[in-house]
Formats: structure tokens, sequence, C-alpha cells
């Protein structure tokens, strides 16, 4: 009996060793797609992005604070903010067309988040206007609303040879603004409409 009860412990004993060696093997597996996204770097995508649609939000009046949606060339969604530390980059004018440097533009997505995508002929079908919607003149009006920043969204054509990017104000969107600018191209309003729906634009 005295032998019947040491071989019943050896045999527990075995039996926790096996299971713990396989929860052992079985945690170390999970671990390691966690580990591949941890060192995978997102800034390595952000240096080179390719922004499309922007729709985003700037305050200044309880210091610097910008925060926004973005549709790069592929389709991705990206949302992003940026506190304190202004963004105001340098922008260069020919023939009344107001250019953003790749490197100042990408800066400001430098904490960029991928949320999610929009369909590749959607995205193509509505590129196809920013040529139109580039012709319309910017109509300002004032709110009445004071402290609330600007809300507004943009589309963006990429000049790689002279590596800057053309910037095209579509117009303010439905969030609250102290100013709100309307693009007069019928086909800006139609970016602005797609824009909401698909979540970028408010």
């Amino acid at each position: 009996m005295h032998q019947c009860s040491i071989g019943g412990a050896g045999m527990r004993y075995g039996i926790w060793m096996v299971a713990a060696t396989t929860a052992i093997a079985a945690g170390s597996h999970a671990a390691a797609p966690d580990a591949a996204v941890a060192a995978k770097d997102p800034a390595a995508d952000i240096a080179t992005l390719d922004p499309v649609f922007d729709c985003f939000r700037m305050n200044t009046a309880w210091g610097f604070a910008l925060a926004g949606t973005l549709i790069d060339s592929h389709g991705n969604i990206y949302r992003y903010s940026m506190r304190g530390k202004g963004w105001a980059p340098a922008t260069t004018q020919a023939d009344g067309v107001t250019y953003l440097h790749e490197a100042d533009l990408r800066a400001k997505f430098a904490l960029a988040q991928r949320t999610g995508s929009v369909d590749a002929a959607a995205l193509a079908e509505n590129s196809a206007l920013i040529a139109r919607a580039a012709e319309g003149r910017i109509e300002r009006t004032d709110t009445g609303t004071r402290d609330a920043g600007a809300s507004t969204c943009h589309a963006y054509v990429h000049d790689e040879a002279q590596k800057r990017y053309r910037d095209i104000e579509l117009g303010s969107d439905g969030g609250v603004s102290d100013m709100r600018d309307i693009n007069t191209a019928v086909e800006a309003r139609s970016l602005l409409a797609w824009l909401a729906s698909v979540g970028v634009a408010r």
C-alpha cells in the first residue's frame, strides 16, 4: 500500500509537470504575436504616409490643440492628435496655389493610429473630384462663436518632384467653429458629404 501511495504521488507530480510545461509553452506562443506588434515601429509608416483627405479641428484659445482624421492614398483611415506643441508649417504660394512641404505635413501625423479603411473604388471616385474642387473659391463668414477654433477639411495632391503637397481647402465641416469656410465648387460639397459618410468629417 505504501508503494502504491508513492507511485500515485509520483504520477500526480508527473502530470503536474506536463501540465505546467504545456502552459508555459502555450503562454510563450501566445505572447509572440504581441511582441511582434510591439516591435513594429509605426513611425516607419508615417514617414512615407501619403495623405489624400484630412479633416481636423484646431484651437489655440487655451493652448494649442489639434485633432483629426485622414485618409491616405491606399484608403487607410488614421486618427491623430497633438497638444501643447503647435503645428504651424511654412507654406509657399505659386500662382495662387498653396503648397506644404512633405516633411512639414507628415509631422502633423506623427502620432497617427490606423483605425480602418475605405473602399478603393470609392476613394478613386472621390479623388477624381479634387481637381474640380480646387477651382472653387473660399468664402468665409463669421459664425458669431468665439474660442471654438476651426473645423475644416482639406485634400492634398502630391508633387513628388518638388517634395511637396498642394493644399486644397474643401471648406468647414459640421464641427463648431469661429468662422465658416465654404468652397463654392459643387465637387467640394460632394467630397464633404462623402467624408462625413465614412466618419472622417463631422
